[in-house]
Formats: C-alpha cells, structure tokens, sequence
C-alpha cells in the first residue's frame, strides 16, 4: 500500500511538472529584443541617454550622481 501512494504521488508530482512546462511553453511570449545603439551620455549609474533614448538599467542600484 506505501508503494503504490508512493507511486500515484510520483505520477501526480511528474503530471504536474510537465503541464507546467508545457503551459509555459505554450504561453511563451517575447519580453527582449537586441538593439544596437550608441551611448551619448551617463545620466546616472543606472540610466544612460544613448541613439534610442533614455535607458534606465534594471536590477541595478546606485546613488544619483549630484
């Protein structure tokens, strides 16, 4: 009996993985694209003007230059 709860806990736990995966994968939306742009001046230590615009760098935290 432990077995087979150990068994329908694996098929659960494995059903579960693969609906997951594929849902993301089926969901897949691009959030990047790659450009090439020229830096024309540092705004801050994490925003940046350059040919495209202003940039702000995520995930980055620095103090504002003064």
């Amino acid at each position: 009996m432990k077995t087979l709860n150990v068994l329908i806990f694996l098929l659960i736990f494995n059903t579960f993985i693969i609906l997951g995966y594929l849902a993301s994968e089926m969901t897949r939306k691009v959030t990047y694209e790659r450009v090439i742009s020229n830096l024309t001046r540092v705004i801050d230590g994490d925003t940046i003007d350059s040919s495209i615009g202003r940039v702000r760098l995520l995930g980055i935290n620095t103090m504002k230059l003064e």
